[in-house]
């Protein structure tokens, strides 16, 4: 399912917001009660907003995902300049693990300068992207569906990813901290990001600044387990120290 414009706007007043009322969110859109009661229903659905007595809040937890509708539409301007940025790392005639996120989404459509490439993808809004891509040769592993974040996830999912050994693994995060790594919100994601950790040789962090100390429920792995982070800003000198420290290249967007 896809937002209308109606439902985008609310997107964007309840993002800038946080938690706004729904009479303040029907006052803004000049729209009727019930007509906003039907998109807040519309989008709860979608696992996007959080309501409750008469409010409505984006939702935000440690251990929730959050709903890919809201990823692929936030820090929009900042996860395409990562996504060139990362490119420069790419060739072909190479294979590819990429996770099931929207940062790493913006990488894909640059795959098509690349002949001869495979990728792994766990994200079936990924896998769709690269369906565009005739250069591109497209694996998707068995396993649950998690409507939520589009994911193929579950132990059917991780065994699968045993059968190939990747050039590079593609991902990003729910959180990036100094105090606990990399981390995210559900424990099937971070396993099936371990076993593609697992089974590549270079490990490549795709991160806006809005990750950076953020801890999620679930650890993935630690700062020495990356050789490159891209993110859109430079971090805190904590941060550039702790990179060198692990031997992991920082590269700004």
């Amino acid at each position: 399912m896809i937002l209308n414009e109606r439902q985008r706007k609310i997107f964007e007043i309840i993002k800038k917001e946080k938690t706004i009322s729904n009479k303040s969110l029907q006052n803004k859109l000049f729209i009727s009660e019930s007509t906003l009661r039907r998109d807040l229903n519309d989008m709860e659905r979608q696992g996007i907003i959080h309501r409750t007595h008469g409010h409505s809040s984006l939702i935000e937890s440690s251990s929730r995902e959050s709903s890919i509708l809201v990823r692929v539409q936030t820090q929009v301007k900042e996860k395409n300049s990562i996504a060139v940025k990362c490119a420069t790392l790419l060739a072909k005639n190479e294979s590819y693990f990429v996770d099931s996120s929207s940062t790493a989404g913006y990488v894909l459509p640059l795959l098509d300068n690349l002949p001869n490439v495979t990728v792994i993808t766990n994200g079936l809004n990924n896998a769709a992207i690269l369906t565009q891509s005739p250069n591109v040769r497209v694996y998707l592993p068995g396993g649950i569906i998690y409507n939520n974040t589009n994911s193929v996830l579950g132990i059917d999912t991780v065994n699968y990813i045993k059968n190939f050994n990747c050039n590079a693994f593609i991902f990003s995060c729910g959180g990036i901290s100094l105090a606990s790594g990399i981390t995210e919100a559900s424990l099937e994601q971070a396993l099936v990001k371990r076993e593609m950790l697992n089974h590549s040789k270079v490990h490549i962090l795709l991160v806006d600044h809005t990750k950076f100390d953020k801890i999620f429920l679930c650890k993935t792995c630690e700062f020495e387990d990356i050789d490159y982070v891209i993110t859109d800003k430079m971090p805190s000198e904590a941060y550039i120290e702790a990179f060198k420290k692990s031997g992991t290249t920082l590269l700004i967007a």
